[in-house]
């Protein structure tokens, strides 16, 4: 490989390491936290939608969890096929000649 390939395809690895690691950094939002309204008992005010104590929300996984892991498993298994098939065209074709009859 010539080194003008070898500088290029180290740059396009280390842009790509950077994409993905500023990803998560540019996708956060803040969250909001506002605190709901509370009556205090003594007041005598009820509240117009009564809102059950015991039912908490089940929490949504978060996105790096939905997106990032598929998308990682999905680029690693093609990396491998990749690497396979490349194995195969270069090194085990090599061995092996077509004799002439």
């Amino acid at each position: 490989m010539k080194a003008t390939g070898r500088i290029a395809a180290v740059s396009l690895a280390l842009g790509v390491l950077f994409v993905l690691f500023a990803l998560p950094a540019v996708a956060q939002e803040e969250e909001e936290t506002t605190e709901p309204a509370t009556i205090s008992e003594s007041s005598g005010l009820e509240p117009a939608v009564p809102i059950p104590a015991d039912s908490p929300l089940e929490p949504l996984p978060d996105w790096t969890y939905r997106y990032m892991i598929p998308t990682t498993l999905a680029l690693a298994a093609v990396v491998i096929l990749l690497t396979s098939i490349r194995y195969f065209t270069n090194v085990v074709r090599k061995r092996y000649r077509i004799v002439e009859e």
